[in-house]
């Protein structure tokens, strides 16, 4: 039994989760406590002949039901959840200025923001995302408003001020100057100073180089030494924007334009990342950032497949994201399967090309992302990506209590049971397919938050 602190409620039944060691780890009838801090009290892997301390009452979960961590989605612009499943018949750029622009111009209003925030929030919070790494807009008061609305409704995560202000490359209705924008971003930062709340941190959020000048990535990074805060933007994910983007700075390599302006940190958070090259790995590699994985939104606007292995091969961080509305629904089931899809793809185009080819590939065909492995990049591997792996991921002494409660035999739900279902069997079931109607509880640090 591995313990610490003092308990004062707990759990009996299925845990599910993955080791430090990325193995994923059934234990059918475990005990856990959690304290009055939210954290993870205790952790009993066989709890047949465990008896808890005196005071603590184990709730008995049903033979259906099982713990799972939250999900942690690494990329997702908040503000973007207003048109949802609009516009996949584009390409990326022709999506942004189509779409994400004139919605996004539109948090001025602040009812508007509070009805678009509060709807996301409980959407990603219902289909499990206990943290959320969100894009917000240009919009400084919008933007300290859905960080409130996270602390309200109880999630955890970061929350990004964007900014952009690159004229010609935004329309009139929606860019910011330079100095407002370093000024607003400032100003951001200090609102988190009177707002008492562990759960939600700012990230600084060029949102990527066609939006923003030489100088405003070079304040931006400034802002964030200063700060010690964590940096998140794009890259790499649209063969036209790359086109584009090392257009812009003379051929320079997408990466090292972020790294010339003091962006690529061990705190930088690069999302989607398909197209990058040797060089490119090396130093994403080398600057200890990392790269939030978006198979969805990448498959929805004909983006292309990243080759998550070779990422993880270099050693380089990677954590999942649903990207809406780029990716067309807010569940990180869907982008754990839409994962291995693509990592599927990627093993066959790579097998196919070898087989065709006259030639010995130095480098064999990538295997594809398993389950566990999907699984993984969505808890304990996403909040390493976003550097939480101390603090959230999975069920170890001393994390806080992020947990989804799952039944597999949810009423009206997706799933049937036939009775000769393990906890593994169940599992596996709910990660292929379930959904929100098998969550019937979400804790965020020891408090319920949906159920």
């Amino acid at each position: 039994m591995a313990s610490g602190g003092v308990a004062v409620t707990g759990f009996r039944g299925g845990l599910v989760h993955c080791g430090a060691d990325g193995q994923l780890q059934i234990m059918p009838d475990a005990a856990i406590g959690i304290g009055a801090n939210g954290k993870i009290a205790f952790v009993v892997p066989d709890a047949s002949t465990y008896v808890p301390p005196t005071g603590v009452t184990l709730r008995q979960l049903s033979p259906t039901q099982f713990f799972v961590p939250g999900f942690i989605d690494g990329h997702i612009h908040a503000p973007q959840y207003s048109f949802v499943g609009l516009g996949s018949n584009l390409a990326l750029l022709e999506w942004l200025n189509t779409y994400t622009f004139n919605y996004e111009s539109k948090f001025s209003d602040m009812a508007f923001a509070k009805a678009v925030y509060t709807r996301i929030v409980q959407r990603t919070l219902k289909n499990g995302t206990t943290t959320a790494s969100y894009f917000a807009t240009i919009h400084l008061e919008a933007s300290n408003l859905l960080v409130e609305i996270m602390n309200s409704l109880g999630q955890r995560g970061f929350v990004g001020k964007v900014n952009m202000d690159r004229k010609g490359e935004s329309p009139d209705h929606y860019i910011e100057e330079t100095a407002s924008s370093l000024q607003n971003t400032r100003k951001f930062l200090e609102h988190f100073k009177t707002t008492a709340s562990s759960l939600v941190s700012p990230i600084i959020t060029p949102r990527f180089v066609i939006s923003c000048t030489s100088d405003l990535m070079t304040g931006l990074a400034e802002i964030a030494r200063e700060n010690d805060a964590p940096i998140q933007t794009h890259i790499s994910e649209n063969r036209n924007e790359i086109k584009y983007t090392v257009s812009l700075y003379n051929e320079v390599a997408y990466a090292h334009i972020y790294d010339n302006h003091g962006l690529l940190t061990p705190k930088t958070i690069l999302a989607h990342g398909i197209y990058l090259s040797d060089e490119e790995l090396t130093l994403i590699a080398q600057k200890h950032s990392s790269v939030i994985h978006c198979p969805t939104s990448n498959f929805n606007l004909g983006s292309g497949c990243c080759p998550v292995k070779r990422l993880l091969s270099r050693g380089i961080k990677v954590g999942l994201g649903t990207d809406v509305s780029g990716g067309y629904h807010a569940s990180m089931l869907g982008a754990m399967r839409d994962a291995i899809t693509a990592s599927q793809a990627v093993h066959f185009t790579q097998t196919q090309c070898s087989e065709a080819s006259s030639h010995t590939s130095p480098n064999p065909p990538d295997t594809a992302l398993t389950y566990i492995e999907a699984f993984y990049l969505a808890t304990l591997g996403g909040a390493a990506a976003l550097n939480m792996d101390n603090l959230v991921g999975n069920f170890v002494v001393g994390k806080a209590f992020d947990a989804l409660l799952v039944d597999a035999a949810a009423a009206n739900g997706p799933i049937d049971l036939f009775g000769f279902e393990t906890l593994s069997d169940m599992f596996q079931k709910f990660f292929f397919s379930g959904d929100d109607r098998n969550i019937k509880e979400v804790y965020v640090s020891g408090t319920r938050v949906i159920g």
